[in-house]
């Protein structure tokens, strides 16, 4: 086992750990500058056999990456997998694959991570088959193949994978991208959970309380996710609690449920925690406002970006404080440029649409704060925002309809939040993009211009009753979380 000399050694001693078959990782990793870089894949050149990296070496890799480390031990990490990868070793194509399809902490790099799953899958890898699989049915980098996707999570599923009959038995009784078949995805994933899978109970039971493909059942529902908590998963208890806390049905029990979901890791509860308590939904009043700080601090300390954008919400609607546009968006900007995407896409939108009271539109001020924040986010994202600003800057059928033709171009966008943000943007474009689709449906024969006209509303309320939730139809149908699972669809 050779090296450069004083390299190998002394600037790389994660390396030599991870060569022995020990991952000692020290310090002097995360300080020292590396020298040798692959231009190419980004990662240190290092001088490691590959049949010395072994699986806990690889999972090692992965987990050191997970924790964002300095720029060599990053670099260090990727050359292991690098190696692995080259020398045909499928389970380190399915985690450099994956880290560079979705960019999570290496450089995104979507032909080459979709290139590496691929070799992986052609080897037989379960874990590649449902990671490629998701990334087809979703569209992630390439166009979506539902069809492709459900025979990769098939393929998964023959080998035993866990992971893919929770995915696969989900999209088939919720029937969202797949084909519906409650019978095949109800089999799947009562086996997984049966084989110890504690995100399909949860995934079951999500089902179950909103009556997604089956029988509501709430009662049931909640046995599964305290099932789920008894085994450490609190992601289910947060769901229920947030149900709960939302319909008003018992404040205090949604109150100790999200804590208790926040307390098991799924600490996105605090943010739900304080969203409550803001709008008077933890006991009322000033009762419920007063502990908005409280649920603010332990969401920050766990790292929910989130709650950067309640608290700019508050500081916006005067909110148990003064109501400052200004300030929200000074706010804003603070946490954008201290890498919150979540808060660079609240700024983003809040720029484009304005508020009606102390923020008006200003889309040429949310594009300059999409380039200027662009690389918080993925490529499908940015692709997104780009669409909402053109149709917030469409002012007449003609440009409406150049619109409505990107965003048919990319059916790989569509989400709910998507086609939320394009109705916040112009309703007018949304309704277009509408009208073009009942009509191809028979539900719609007027014009395609754009507007809400009577019949344009009727299609759309008929539509509207092919959602999961109906009960927003019996309301009003011209709403954004409405209008956004439409365009979802």
């Amino acid at each position: 086992m050779t090296g450069k000399p004083g390299y190998f050694l002394t600037r790389t001693p994660m390396i030599a750990a991870a060569v022995l078959g020990v991952w000692a990782f020290s310090a002097t990793a995360q300080t020292t500058t590396a020298t040798d870089t692959d231009t190419d894949t980004g990662a240190a050149q290092v001088d490691v056999a590959p049949d010395s990296i072994t699986p806990a070496v690889l999972k090692q890799a992965d987990i050191l990456l997970w924790k964002q480390p300095g720029p060599t031990a990053r670099l260090q990490a990727r050359g292991v997998l690098e190696i692995a990868a080259a020398d045909g070793n499928p389970e380190a194509q399915l985690i450099l694959g994956r880290h560079l399809l979705h960019g999570w902490i290496l450089e995104r790099n979507v032909a080459r991570g979709i290139a590496l799953l691929e070799q992986a899958v052609a080897a037989g890898h379960a874990g590649a088959q449902v990671e490629l699989g998701q990334a087809v049915l979703s569209g992630n980098g390439m166009d979506a193949d539902p069809e492709r996707a459900q025979a990769l999570l098939e393929q998964a599923v023959s080998q035993g994978n866990r992971d893919a009959m929770r995915v696969l038995g989900k999209q088939l009784v919720g029937g969202w991208e797949l084909t519906r078949d409650v019978e095949r995805g109800r089999v799947l994933l009562d086996k997984a959970i049966a084989e110890g899978d504690e995100k399909a109970r949860v995934a079951l039971g999500e089902l179950m309380l909103y009556g997604v493909g089956l029988e509501q059942d709430r009662a049931r529902a909640l046995e599964l996710f305290e099932a789920a908590a008894e085994n450490g998963n609190g992601e289910g208890l947060a769901i229920y609690g947030e149900d709960l806390m939302w319909s008003l049905r018992d404040w205090s029990r949604a109150e100790a449920m999200l804590t208790r979901a926040a307390e098991l890791g799924a600490t996105e509860a605090w943010v739900t925690l304080a969203h409550g308590a803001m709008y008077g939904y933890l006991g009322g009043g000033r009762r419920s406002r007063a502990k908005f700080d409280g649920f603010a601090e332990k969401a920050h300390a766990a790292g929910e970006e989130g709650i950067a954008v309640l608290e700019a919400t508050r500081n916006m609607w005067g909110i148990n404080m003064r109501a400052s546009g200004p300030e929200t968006i000074a706010r804003l900007r603070k946490d954008a440029d201290a890498g919150n995407a979540a808060a660079a896409r609240f700024l983003i939108g809040l720029l484009r649409d304005g508020n009606g009271l102390n923020l008006r539109r200003r889309p040429e001020d949310a594009a300059e704060a999409l380039e200027t924040y662009r690389d918080l986010f993925d490529e499908k994202t940015v692709a997104q925002l780009e669409i909402t600003l053109a149709a917030a800057k469409a002012w007449v059928p003609k440009a409406w309809a150049e619109v409505a033709e990107a965003y048919a171009a990319r059916p790989d966008l569509k989400s709910i939040w998507f086609g939320k943000e394009l109705y916040k943007a112009n309703e007018n474009v949304a309704f277009y993009i509408l009208q073009q689709r009942f009509r191809e449906e028979g539900l719609y024969r007027g014009p395609i211009n754009g507007y809400a006209t009577r019949s344009t509303l009727r299609a759309t309320n008929i539509a509207c009753r092919t959602l999961d939730k109906t009960a927003a139809c019996y309301d009003s149908v011209m709403r954004p979380d409405v209008i956004g699972a439409l365009l979802a669809q």
